[in-house]
């Protein structure tokens, strides 16, 4: 939201500017309208990219909208200040102003006529654009809770047609000179220096969307690499990394020493859907590389997907994710696709041929009460999604996102880490162990955990969105939303109960899925019995007790060495690691681990919904406990450095992103 020179009599800007994404929307319209019945005079210009591309819908977006005076389409530095120039040249006169067609500016005019400009030339060199840390405009924002962000590039080759930069206007890439990154970077450096000393956060958000793709971006990494070493900040980099030059991408990743991890996010691998959504010079073989080769460079990696593109289906969506997990990701994030305004995909004729069932759900954590002018009101963001198409049934949409609640449990950030290892090991499908902890006919209290995230997953969509937007405004519904009763994100606080008050149940159905699939190979023995039982007990001693204080001893009994198995390199038979006895072990919570606890505790709530976002936001194997043989022998002084190494490499950077 940017204000400029107020009018004196009513303290009121003469004119105010929204940004316009899908997280905010309805807030700036709520803020737009009632702006302008406590000063009708004040000019409201909106800009951002959840506008329509197709011109009748754009006209009906202006005429629904009338609290908006002018809309910005597209890049809007050089349009913005244009128009800013217009009208204090027209004293602010508007009707003037609409009548001079200023390219990227729309508008509906006095007389009902719609002027929908051509878009203003793309800035082909971005250094031109002032740096607002360079010139402290940001300075009062360094409070430890927000992140800092920076751009070194726009734009994107590829033309998915789910994106809003999949459009034509965007394709070429344009970039800010090195120099120019290189101080803003250590500028942010010097800050977060302070930021940490203060408790707060230590990361960094690029907002380009194929990070690593390009030539500068290598002296985009030295000069990160560089803040590392002066300032010990970024620990964590949150990007999208590039789609295609996978040795490029590595370099970059190598560069910050595994600070960002690596997206391999291919959407969907199913031939037909690449064509529908336009994905077809995205080198799909070489981001599933990506995750075979990320540790060679200390990064982790995770991969996107998304439910229900155009020709998707139960079967296709599940190769995919076999696909992914199979290539060895640390981490599958899926999404339900969302239909965006600024997208191709958007168009009435896309959503009905391919018969897309679109429903209506509030965004997470987009939502509050407010007050402006000594009103009171309630704002939240609703998102569009497609549930179902002509290739995918409803019922098959709700059994999908039953699976991804079992990834997101049983396979993220190698949680089950020791599992994980002892299937690959053994040559068992890690997807097949996946798929039968899926079926598996679950009882007690995990059940009710599974049956949970099924009701809610249903009850959140709405096929109606005037009936949504009623239910938001009812008195007490906001209440609801802000207290953590609705529109949370399922996939994260489903995990978050079932990790924190469900441990000895998901341990039990590990144990019987992978005997099963063990089984199914012909491979399960008594020892192979004895040995999974050591590694559940093992991650179990590691997960528990971490968000409730971590207070009290926990320890256990092992015969075999874990630590050791985890930390080894190459294949093994078990027996290598078996003690011949029993050799006890605790699980302890450093200091380190204790306070970075506390502090998103802290920032997000000790509820359900709180440790959801925690659980999102950061690497759980780094909070993880570490285990530490009780006795003082020297081969266990060994078998404790081993562990220690182990858990190291299997953790990654704290991944704290926005709040």
């Amino acid at each position: 939201m940017l204000c400029t020179q107020k009018n004196e009599a009513t303290r009121a800007p003469r004119v105010i500017g929204f940004s316009n994404y899908v997280w905010n929307t309805n807030l700036g319209l709520a803020f737009a309208r009632r702006l302008k019945k406590i000063s009708p005079r004040t000019i409201i210009i909106f800009g951002g990219p959840h506008y329509p591309l197709i011109k009748d819908e754009q006209e009906a977006y202006l005429r629904a909208n009338r609290e908006i005076d002018l809309y910005i389409i597209k890049e809007g530095e050089a349009a913005f200040a244009k128009l800013l120039s217009a009208l204090i040249d027209a004293d602010f006169d508007i009707e003037q102003v609409k009548r001079l067609a200023l390219p990227s500016v729309h508008s509906v005019d006095a007389e009902g006529v719609a002027r929908l400009s051509p878009a203003i030339d793309r800035i082909r060199d971005l250094t031109e654009v002032p740096s607002p840390y360079l010139t402290g405009r940001l300075d009062e924002f360094f409070d430890g809770k927000l992140l800092p962000i920076i751009q070194t590039n726009r734009g994107c080759p590829f033309s998915c047609t789910f994106c809003v930069e999949g459009i034509s206007y965007y394709n070429k890439i344009y970039t800010s000179a090195p120099d120019k990154i290189a101080a803003e970077i250590d500028y942010i450096g010097k800050k977060m220096v302070e930021v940490r000393a203060r408790g707060g956060r230590n990361d960094l958000f690029i907002a380009d969307s194929n990070f690593g793709m390009y030539k500068d971006d290598i002296s985009t990494c030295q000069a990160l690499a560089k803040a590392q070493d002066d300032y010990q900040w970024p620990e964590y980099i949150n990007v999208a990394t590039g789609k295609n030059q996978k040795a490029r991408v590595l370099e970059a990743a190598r560069l910050v020493r595994g600070a960002l991890r690596l997206s391999g996010s291919v959407q969907s691998l199913d031939e037909e859907v690449l064509r529908n959504v336009k994905r077809a010079n995205i080198a799909a073989d070489q981001l599933m590389l990506l995750a075979l080769q990320s540790s060679d460079v200390d990064a982790n990696s995770y991969s996107e997907v998304i439910l229900g593109l155009p020709g998707d289906s139960k079967i296709a969506h599940y190769k995919t994710l076999k696909t992914i997990i199979e290539a060895g990701f640390n981490k599958v994030v899926p999404y339900t696709m969302m239909l965006l305004p600024g997208s191709e995909m958007y168009a009435a004729e896309t959503v009905a041929k391919y018969q897309m069932d679109v429903r209506y759900r509030v965004l997470p954590r987009c939502f509050g009460s407010f007050e402006m002018g000594g009103i009171k009101f309630a704002a939240a963001e609703i998102e569009e999604v497609c549930v179902a198409t002509n290739t995918l049934p409803y019922q098959d949409y709700l059994e999908c996102r039953k699976l991804h609640l079992i990834v997101s449990i049983f396979y993220h950030d190698g949680v089950f880490g020791g599992l994980l290892k002892i299937l690959r090991q053994m040559d068992v499908s890690v997807y097949r162990w996946l798929e039968l902890l899926r079926d598996a006919q679950v009882e007690g209290p995990f059940a009710e955990v599974i049956a949970g995230f099924e009701r809610a997953t249903h009850e959140e969509l709405w096929p109606d969105r005037s009936k949504l937007e009623e239910f938001i405004q009812r008195p007490g519904t906001i209440d609801r939303y802000i207290n953590g009763e609705l529109g949370l994100n399922l996939l994260f606080t489903y995990k978050s109960i079932a990790m924190t008050r469900h441990i000895k149940a998901l341990a039990d159905l590990a144990r019987l899925t992978i005997h099963e699939a063990l089984a199914e190979r012909g491979l399960l023995s008594s020892k192979v019995e004895a040995f999974i039982d050591d590694i559940l007990l093992f991650d179990c001693g590691r997960m528990s007790n971490l968000f409730d204080g971590g207070e009290g001893e926990v320890s256990a009994t092992f015969r075999f060495d874990i630590p050791r198995f985890l930390a080894a390199k190459n294949d093994s038979d078990i027996d290598e690691f078996e003690f011949g006895g029993l050799k006890d072990m605790r699980f302890d919570l450093d200091a380190s681990q204790r306070a970075t606890i506390e502090r998103g505790l802290k920032l997000f709530g000790r509820d359900d919904a709180g440790i959801g976002r925690i659980l999102s936001k950061f690497h759980i194997t780094r909070l993880l406990r570490r285990p530490v043989y009780s006795d003082n022998t020297a081969e266990s002084a060994v078998a404790n450095a081993m562990a220690s190494t182990a858990i190291h490499k299997m953790a990654a950077p704290i991944n704290l992103l926005d709040s």
